[in-house]
């Protein structure tokens, strides 16, 4: 009996989540604001004070069914606190950090509700001013929703995670971020 439940609610979700699909097929266009919470390492430093700091950016893409690709750039600028006696001039620095990739959504649409996961491939960029600037490709993951309002603009949230390493003035910096967006989307 649970088995033919669950495959009930899953046929019925999917009719559902199908149907509605193509209703909100097409190329878009939206910003995105929200915020940066990162917990960075440094090598042979023992502890790194962590800002959460606002974070923008820009995001366009195609969404055919229940799948979607876009081209997403955000930028956020984090400070930098030793906890401990300032390592080579490392101490009160603004880190601008940088994302630019591609990611490749899976949609669960329901009616005007589609949830969806999110897994991202692209370029990051973390700048220490006037220390040392450094770029790493790296994979991302996070999950979101999307809620249409009419056929030509929606609203979402969304959250993602990225575990980054930097070679930076040779020392090894760790960044482990979560980033909660926000945002609107254009549909043409």
């Amino acid at each position: 009996m649970r088995k033919i439940i669950v495959f009930g609610c899953v046929f019925v979700l999917s009719v559902v989540c199908v149907a509605e699909a193509n209703a909100q097929t097409g190329i878009y266009i939206g910003p995105h604001l929200g915020v940066s919470v990162y917990h960075p390492t440094l090598e042979e430093v023992v502890e790194l004070d962590t800002d959460t700091t606002f974070l923008y950016g820009v995001r366009a893409g195609v969404k055919i069914a229940m799948v979607g690709l876009e081209v997403n750039y955000f930028q956020a600028a984090h400070n930098l606190d030793l906890q401990q006696i300032a390592l080579f001039g490392w101490n009160e620095r603004e880190v601008d950090y940088n994302y630019l990739g591609l990611n490749f959504k899976w949609f669960f649409p329901i009616v005007f509700i589609h949830p969806y996961i999110t897994v991202g491939y692209g370029y990051y960029t973390a700048d220490i001013s006037t220390i040392d600037k450094d770029t790493v490709r790296k994979l991302n993951a996070g999950a979101g929703v999307e809620i249409h309002i009419g056929s030509k603009f929606s609203i979402l949230a969304q959250g993602k995670y990225q575990n980054l390493d930097f070679d930076l003035d040779t020392l090894d910096f760790n960044v482990q971020d979560f980033t909660f967006s926000g945002g609107f989307n254009l549909y043409f």
